[in-house]
């Protein structure tokens, strides 16, 4: 992976464009929350677009890393990494605030009265969420109640089980506004004892 250094640096004679500094500005902030994977993945992708233009005979090539970026082929290379860097940032931005208040497993074992692995051990069973972050799980707090089956809310269990999505999915579905709970979140839904129109709705996504 190129160095994070020579990612974000550029050289002081050069002038930089209000898109330049928009694209540096947001690695830097991107730099401080990713981990070594997720910069490798930035860093290939920068480094795709820029040898993307660097030539016609490279069109193809080019046309591909357009689709990917979501951008229209015609705009020049520094609006494409402008826009990766932009939807980057956004995803870590989001990931940031679904995790905000997350508990680490030391943490959700105290809160249940369990050993240090049983939360590892529901996590794998599915009935806890849990979202891996530099190389630990941490524990959305808001799917727990003291007063709910096994600490956590009622029904929370049964709708994650149903949902399939990536863990980080998931997160954001239970936290969003839904249209068929009446714009209740699913998680706000659950705590108003809605748990079977929330597992009905989990099992709808993705179906077509």
């Amino acid at each position: 992976m190129a160095s994070e250094a020579g990612v974000l640096s550029i050289r002081p004679s050069l002038r930089r464009t209000a898109a330049q500094s928009r694209c540096i500005g947001a690695l830097e902030a991107i730099s401080r929350v990713a981990s070594p994977d997720e910069l490798d993945r930035v860093a290939a992708n920068l480094e795709a677009a820029a040898a993307a233009g660097q030539g016609s005979a490279r069109g193809s090539a080019e046309g591909r890393l357009a689709q990917r970026l979501g951008v229209a082929r015609s705009r020049s290379v520094g609006a494409r990494v402008d826009a990766e860097t932009k939807a980057m940032a956004r995803y870590f931005a989001l990931r940031a605030s679904l995790l905000e208040g997350a508990l680490s497993a030391p943490q959700v074992a105290a809160l249940l009265g369990t050993s240090r692995q049983t939360p590892h051990d529901r996590q794998k069973a599915g009935t806890l969420l849990a979202v891996r972050d530099k190389g630990v799980l941490r524990f959305p707090a808001w799917q727990f109640d003291p007063n709910g089956p096994h600490g956590v809310v009622e029904g929370f269990a049964q709708a994650l089980r149903t949902l399939d999505l990536s863990p980080l999915s998931a997160a954001a579905w239970f936290t969003r506004n839904q249209a068929a709970l009446g714009r209740l979140t699913p998680i706000q839904a659950l705590r108003n004892g809605q748990a079977a129109q929330v597992v009905a709705l989990a099992a709808s996504v993705g179906i077509r």
